[in-house]
Protein backbone atom coordinates (compact mmCIF):
# COMPACT_ATOMS: atom_id res chain seq x y z
CA UNK A 1 0.00 0.00 0.00
CA UNK A 2 1.05 3.60 -0.50
CA UNK A 3 3.25 4.97 2.29
CA UNK A 4 3.00 1.95 4.62
CA UNK A 5 6.10 0.25 6.00
CA UNK A 6 6.30 -3.58 5.84
CA UNK A 7 5.37 -5.19 9.16
CA UNK A 8 5.80 -8.74 10.48
CA UNK A 9 3.03 -11.20 9.68
CA UNK A 10 1.93 -11.51 13.31
CA UNK A 11 1.70 -7.74 13.64
CA UNK A 12 -0.23 -7.51 10.36
CA UNK A 13 -2.74 -10.13 11.51
CA UNK A 14 -3.16 -8.25 14.78
CA UNK A 15 -3.81 -5.00 12.95
CA UNK A 16 -6.32 -6.68 10.65
CA UNK A 17 -8.14 -8.13 13.66
CA UNK A 18 -8.15 -4.72 15.35
CA UNK A 19 -9.41 -2.95 12.22
CA UNK A 20 -12.08 -5.60 11.71
CA UNK A 21 -13.45 -4.93 15.18
CA UNK A 22 -13.39 -1.18 14.60
CA UNK A 23 -15.08 -1.40 11.19
CA UNK A 24 -17.92 -3.64 12.35
CA UNK A 25 -21.15 -1.73 11.65
CA UNK A 26 -23.82 -1.27 14.25
CA UNK A 27 -26.52 -1.82 11.59
CA UNK A 28 -26.76 -4.43 8.88
CA UNK A 29 -26.81 -1.77 6.15
CA UNK A 30 -23.68 0.04 7.39
CA UNK A 31 -20.90 0.32 4.81
CA UNK A 32 -17.80 -1.48 6.11
CA UNK A 33 -15.90 -1.46 2.81
CA UNK A 34 -13.91 1.69 3.68
CA UNK A 35 -10.99 2.22 6.03
CA UNK A 36 -10.38 5.64 7.58
CA UNK A 37 -7.09 6.72 9.17
CA UNK A 38 -5.02 9.86 9.84
CA UNK A 39 -4.35 11.82 6.66
CA UNK A 40 -1.16 13.47 7.92
CA UNK A 41 0.50 10.08 8.45
CA UNK A 42 -0.02 9.25 4.79
CA UNK A 43 0.74 12.74 3.51
CA UNK A 44 4.24 12.81 5.03
CA UNK A 45 5.22 9.73 2.98
CA UNK A 46 3.66 10.82 -0.33
CA UNK A 47 6.03 11.48 -3.23
CA UNK A 48 3.60 13.78 -5.05
CA UNK A 49 0.53 15.96 -4.36
CA UNK A 50 1.87 16.55 -0.87
CA UNK A 51 -0.48 18.73 1.15
CA UNK A 52 -3.37 18.13 -1.27
CA UNK A 53 -6.68 16.62 -0.17
CA UNK A 54 -9.17 14.91 -2.46
CA UNK A 55 -12.25 15.46 -0.34
CA UNK A 56 -13.31 16.37 3.17
CA UNK A 57 -15.99 14.75 5.28
CA UNK A 58 -17.94 17.14 7.49
CA UNK A 59 -20.02 15.89 10.39
CA UNK A 60 -22.94 18.15 11.33
CA UNK A 61 -25.00 18.18 14.49
CA UNK A 62 -28.38 18.73 12.84
CA UNK A 63 -29.21 16.97 9.53
CA UNK A 64 -31.72 19.71 8.76
CA UNK A 65 -28.80 22.14 8.29
CA UNK A 66 -27.26 20.06 5.49
CA UNK A 67 -28.61 22.13 2.59
CA UNK A 68 -27.58 25.42 4.19
CA UNK A 69 -24.07 24.18 5.02
CA UNK A 70 -23.56 22.73 1.54
CA UNK A 71 -24.35 26.09 0.01
CA UNK A 72 -22.19 27.97 2.53
CA UNK A 73 -19.13 25.77 1.92
CA UNK A 74 -19.32 26.11 -1.86
CA UNK A 75 -19.84 29.89 -1.64
CA UNK A 76 -16.76 30.20 0.56
CA UNK A 77 -14.53 28.70 -2.18
CA UNK A 78 -16.22 30.16 -5.24
CA UNK A 79 -13.84 31.75 -7.80
CA UNK A 80 -10.84 30.33 -5.91
CA UNK A 81 -8.14 28.14 -7.53
CA UNK A 82 -9.71 25.15 -5.79
CA UNK A 83 -13.49 25.43 -5.99
CA UNK A 84 -15.48 22.82 -4.10
CA UNK A 85 -18.49 20.69 -4.99
CA UNK A 86 -20.25 19.78 -1.76
CA UNK A 87 -22.93 17.10 -1.48
CA UNK A 88 -24.66 15.16 1.24
CA UNK A 89 -23.44 11.60 1.76
CA UNK A 90 -26.61 10.25 0.14
CA UNK A 91 -26.19 12.45 -2.96
CA UNK A 92 -22.48 11.60 -3.13
CA UNK A 93 -23.23 7.86 -3.16
CA UNK A 94 -25.99 8.34 -5.72
CA UNK A 95 -23.58 10.13 -8.07
CA UNK A 96 -21.50 6.97 -8.41
CA UNK A 97 -24.59 4.93 -9.26
CA UNK A 98 -25.64 7.49 -11.90
CA UNK A 99 -22.34 6.94 -13.68
CA UNK A 100 -23.75 3.62 -14.88
CA UNK A 101 -26.98 5.27 -16.07
CA UNK A 102 -30.26 6.41 -14.59
CA UNK A 103 -30.75 3.36 -12.38
CA UNK A 104 -33.54 5.02 -10.38
CA UNK A 105 -35.60 5.71 -13.52
CA UNK A 106 -35.02 2.16 -14.73
CA UNK A 107 -36.14 0.63 -11.44
CA UNK A 108 -39.19 2.89 -11.20
CA UNK A 109 -40.19 2.09 -14.78
CA UNK A 110 -39.85 -1.66 -14.34
CA UNK A 111 -41.61 -1.49 -10.97
CA UNK A 112 -44.52 0.49 -12.43
CA UNK A 113 -44.95 -1.99 -15.29
CA UNK A 114 -44.89 -4.93 -12.88
CA UNK A 115 -47.34 -3.17 -10.54
CA UNK A 116 -49.78 -2.47 -13.38
CA UNK A 117 -49.46 -6.04 -14.67
CA UNK A 118 -50.17 -7.47 -11.23
CA UNK A 119 -53.19 -5.21 -10.96
CA UNK A 120 -54.61 -6.53 -14.25
CA UNK A 121 -53.85 -10.17 -13.42
CA UNK A 122 -55.35 -9.95 -9.94
CA UNK A 123 -58.44 -8.12 -11.20
CA UNK A 124 -58.98 -10.65 -13.98
CA UNK A 125 -58.56 -13.55 -11.56
CA UNK A 126 -61.15 -12.17 -9.16
CA UNK A 127 -63.56 -11.33 -11.99
CA UNK A 128 -63.40 -14.96 -13.15
CA UNK A 129 -63.80 -16.18 -9.56
CA UNK A 130 -66.92 -14.03 -9.06
CA UNK A 131 -68.37 -15.20 -12.38
CA UNK A 132 -67.82 -18.86 -11.48
CA UNK A 133 -69.47 -18.42 -8.07
CA UNK A 134 -72.44 -16.39 -9.16
CA UNK A 135 -74.90 -19.00 -7.87
CA UNK A 136 -73.10 -19.19 -4.51
CA UNK A 137 -73.26 -15.42 -4.09
CA UNK A 138 -76.92 -15.47 -5.06
CA UNK A 139 -77.60 -18.11 -2.38
CA UNK A 140 -75.88 -15.89 0.21
CA UNK A 141 -78.18 -13.02 -0.72
CA UNK A 142 -81.20 -15.31 -0.76
CA UNK A 143 -80.59 -16.45 2.83
CA UNK A 144 -80.37 -12.87 4.07
CA UNK A 145 -76.82 -11.57 3.59
CA UNK A 146 -76.73 -7.95 2.48
CA UNK A 147 -75.11 -6.44 -0.61
CA UNK A 148 -72.52 -4.78 1.62
CA UNK A 149 -71.54 -8.14 3.09
CA UNK A 150 -71.03 -9.64 -0.36
CA UNK A 151 -69.04 -6.55 -1.38
CA UNK A 152 -66.78 -6.82 1.67
CA UNK A 153 -66.42 -10.58 1.23
CA UNK A 154 -65.06 -10.29 -2.31
CA UNK A 155 -62.72 -7.41 -1.43
CA UNK A 156 -61.31 -9.23 1.61
CA UNK A 157 -60.78 -12.36 -0.45
CA UNK A 158 -58.92 -10.36 -3.10
CA UNK A 159 -56.71 -8.68 -0.49
CA UNK A 160 -55.90 -12.06 1.11
CA UNK A 161 -54.85 -13.48 -2.26
CA UNK A 162 -52.70 -10.41 -2.95
CA UNK A 163 -51.16 -10.53 0.54
CA UNK A 164 -50.23 -14.20 0.14
CA UNK A 165 -48.65 -13.56 -3.25
CA UNK A 166 -46.84 -10.45 -1.99
CA UNK A 167 -45.64 -12.26 1.12
CA UNK A 168 -44.19 -15.12 -0.92
CA UNK A 169 -42.45 -12.64 -3.23
CA UNK A 170 -40.99 -10.63 -0.36
CA UNK A 171 -39.86 -13.81 1.34
CA UNK A 172 -38.00 -14.91 -1.79
CA UNK A 173 -36.48 -11.42 -2.09
CA UNK A 174 -35.27 -11.61 1.50
CA UNK A 175 -33.70 -15.02 0.88
CA UNK A 176 -31.99 -13.59 -2.21
CA UNK A 177 -30.38 -10.82 -0.16
CA UNK A 178 -29.16 -13.32 2.44
CA UNK A 179 -26.97 -14.96 -0.23
CA UNK A 180 -24.76 -11.85 -0.36
CA UNK A 181 -24.16 -9.00 -2.78
CA UNK A 182 -24.54 -10.24 -6.40
CA UNK A 183 -22.91 -7.06 -7.75
CA UNK A 184 -19.43 -8.01 -6.57
CA UNK A 185 -19.06 -5.07 -4.18
CA UNK A 186 -20.65 -2.43 -6.42
CA UNK A 187 -23.25 -1.75 -3.74
CA UNK A 188 -22.05 -0.77 -0.24
CA UNK A 189 -24.73 -3.00 1.25
CA UNK A 190 -27.29 -5.45 -0.07
CA UNK A 191 -30.02 -5.67 2.54
CA UNK A 192 -33.82 -5.73 2.64
CA UNK A 193 -34.86 -3.82 5.76
CA UNK A 194 -37.97 -4.76 7.79
CA UNK A 195 -39.56 -1.39 7.02
CA UNK A 196 -39.14 -2.08 3.29
CA UNK A 197 -40.85 -5.44 3.75
CA UNK A 198 -43.73 -3.69 5.52
CA UNK A 199 -44.04 -1.22 2.63
CA UNK A 200 -44.10 -4.14 0.18
CA UNK A 201 -46.93 -5.80 2.09
CA UNK A 202 -48.90 -2.55 2.12
CA UNK A 203 -48.44 -2.24 -1.64
CA UNK A 204 -49.63 -5.83 -2.09
CA UNK A 205 -52.76 -5.05 -0.07
CA UNK A 206 -53.28 -1.90 -2.15
CA UNK A 207 -53.12 -4.01 -5.32
CA UNK A 208 -55.70 -6.40 -3.86
CA UNK A 209 -57.99 -3.56 -2.89
CA UNK A 210 -57.77 -1.85 -6.28
CA UNK A 211 -58.19 -5.11 -8.19
CA UNK A 212 -61.15 -6.27 -6.13
CA UNK A 213 -63.31 -3.15 -6.29
CA UNK A 214 -64.93 -3.79 -9.69
CA UNK A 215 -65.57 -7.55 -9.16
CA UNK A 216 -66.94 -6.78 -5.69
CA UNK A 217 -69.31 -4.11 -7.03
CA UNK A 218 -70.47 -6.54 -9.71
CA UNK A 219 -71.13 -9.23 -7.08
CA UNK A 220 -73.00 -6.84 -4.77
CA UNK A 221 -75.32 -5.74 -7.60
CA UNK A 222 -76.35 -9.26 -8.55
CA UNK A 223 -80.08 -9.88 -8.60
CA UNK A 224 -80.90 -13.14 -6.85
CA UNK A 225 -83.43 -14.32 -9.46
CA UNK A 226 -81.16 -13.60 -12.43
CA UNK A 227 -78.12 -15.10 -10.72
CA UNK A 228 -79.90 -18.37 -9.84
CA UNK A 229 -80.96 -18.80 -13.48
CA UNK A 230 -77.36 -18.87 -14.65
CA UNK A 231 -75.76 -22.23 -15.19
Amino acid sequence: MLGIEPVPRERALGLIQEWTEVLTGRRVQDDTTQFWFRWDYLDERKAFTKGMVGWYTVRIANPDDAVRLVKAIDENFVNSPFETKTDTEKAFAASFVKQMGNIQLLILTVGSVVFFTLLLVTGNTMAIAVRERTRELAVLKAVGFSDRFVLALVIVETMIVAAIGGGVGLGLAKLFTLRGDPTGGLLPFFYLAPEDIAVGLLLALAVGLAAGVLPALSASRLRVVDALRRV
